[in-house]
C-alpha cells in the first residue's frame, strides 16, 4: 500500500507516517522499483492505534513503549489496560486540581464584584 493509500486509510497525513517512521512508531517501509514507500495492510490499524492514544493524551514516547516492534504482532492487552488505568487515574486528579482551581477563581471573582456574594 502506498504511502497516501495508508494515509487516507487510516485517517493521517502523508507527512505523519513519514515523522512517525523517523520516530520509531511505524517500522520502516519497504520501497518499490520506483522508490516510493509500501506498507502492509496492518498498518492501518496501528496508526489508528497511535492516533486514538495520542488523542487520550499519551506522548509519542509512552506509545513507542507498548507498541510491539513487529506491526504483526497482538498488542498486549494487559500491558495496554494498566496503562489507560493509570491514565485514568492521572486525568481523575487533573479534574480534581482543576475543580480547585476553579473554586478558588470563583471565589476570588466574588471577592471582587462584591465581598459579601458568591458567584459560584
Amino acid at each position: 500500500m502506498k504511502i497516501g493509500q495508508l494515509a487516507d486509510a487510516a485517517g493521517v497525513s502523508a507527512s505523519q507516517i513519514r515523522f512517525y517512521e523517523k520516530q520509531g512508531l511505524v517500522p520502516s517501509a519497504t520501497r518499490l522499483g520506483n522508490g516510493y514507500r509500501d506498507y502492509p495492510d496492518e498498518m492501518v490499524s496501528r496508526l489508528r492505534t497511535i492516533t486514538m492514544s495520542k488523542a487520550l493524551g499519551f506522548t509519542l514516547s509512552e506509545i513507542k513503549a507498548f507498541l510491539p516492534d513487529d506491526p504483526n504482532d497482538l498488542i498486549a492487552r494487559n500491558d495496554v489496560v494498566e496503562l489507560l488505568q493509570a491514565k485514568l487515574s492521572n486525568v481523575d486528579r487533573q479534574m480534581n486540581d482543576l475543580k480547585a482551581i476553579r473554586k478558588r477563581v470563583c471565589e476570588m471573582i466574588a471577592y471582587f464584584e462584591n465581598p459579601n456574594s458568591s458567584s459560584c
